[in-house]
């Protein structure tokens, strides 16, 4: 690896026969994402006419970064399809969903775009995910991965491992026990979030909550914020937290948190997509925020 003078990386490796084989870009991981490109491998993709108002908004030269990098997003139910669909609008050239489930009637109600048509037809949702992306999409060419994986596995790890930035819309503890140490020991930064719904026993809500974080090096693990017990990683494991008889006997609710609802799940990937600009734009020289939780029933920032 060579740094310059104008702190710009380049890296090279070779073979052999003594041949360098150059690489297209090196990435240093702070709370600031900072991504060098070699232009030859990997070309400054075109701006077009879609792309106007966005560019506008940090210039072309952030664009040309941002569009570039390879982002996965973990989960495509209501928060992640949201946020999978923003990425390809705001002209991410290849954006990537992993997930292993089918798309479900219950997840109409949330996943914006996919129908009765996909429940009957067994759809898996990053099917209908890359469907509606490519819908979207502002790249000229727009590369969407479709990864019917989970992250618990291999070849789910070894996926995301080719990424840039990994966004997690993920609820169950080994998932995100997973991509807490994909954050620190790949050093591929994770943005995580979600939402709990809290209500009274009669039925009325008493509160919601949703957090967004960005796990980098520098930033507190989810372990270290409070947003994952390292012990339930194995209770997930062993297929526990499905298993009524041992949620009764551990008494306590082991589930994860309450289903998100449409109504709120844009507030949650909102605050995903902000944690993803200022780690990757970093307005005013700022980068991303430490962890941020936001409670609605008092509008707590």
């Amino acid at each position: 690896m060579t740094l310059a003078g104008d702190g710009s990386w380049s890296c090279r490796r070779w073979d052999p026969s003594g041949t360098p084989e150059h690489g297209e870009s090196v990435r240093v991981v702070s709370d600031r994402f900072c991504i060098t490109w070699n232009d030859r491998l990997r070309p400054v993709p075109t701006i077009g006419d879609t792309q106007i108002r966005t560019v506008s908004a940090w210039g072309e030269a952030a664009q040309a970064r941002m569009a570039r990098i390879r982002v996965l997003v973990v989960g495509v139910s209501s928060v992640g399809l949201d946020v999978a669909l923003r990425l390809a609008a705001t002209g991410i050239v290849q954006v990537g969903v992993m997930d292993f489930d089918g798309v479900e009637i219950v997840n109409l109600d949330r996943m914006i775009g996919a129908t009765t048509a996909d429940v009957r037809l067994a759809r898996s949702k990053v099917e209908v995910a890359a469907r509606l992306m490519a819908r979207a999409a502002t790249a000229e060419h727009a590369e969407i991965a479709v990864h019917d994986l989970s992250i618990c596995e291999p070849a789910g790890l070894a996926a995301a491992l080719d990424y840039d930035i990994v966004i997690s819309c993920v609820d169950r503890p080994w998932a995100r026990g997973v991509l807490n140490t994909l954050a620190f020991a790949d050093l591929v930064p994770v943005l995580d979030g979600g939402i709990a719904i809290d209500t009274f026993d009669d039925g009325e809500m008493r509160n919601a909550v949703w957090r967004s974080h960005s796990l980098v090096p520098g930033r507190p693990c989810l372990v270290c914020n409070g947003q994952l017990d390292a012990a339930d990683i194995q209770t997930d494991k062993l297929g526990l937290f499905h298993d009524p008889e041992y949620i009764r006997g551990a008494g306590t609710d082991m589930h994860p948190g309450r289903q998100n609802v449409a109504a709120l799940a844009a507030s949650v990937s909102a605050s995903i997509l902000t944690q993803f600009v200022s780690l990757t734009v970093a307005p005013g020289g700022i980068g991303a925020p430490g962890p941020l939780r936001y409670a609605l029933s008092t509008h707590t920032l």
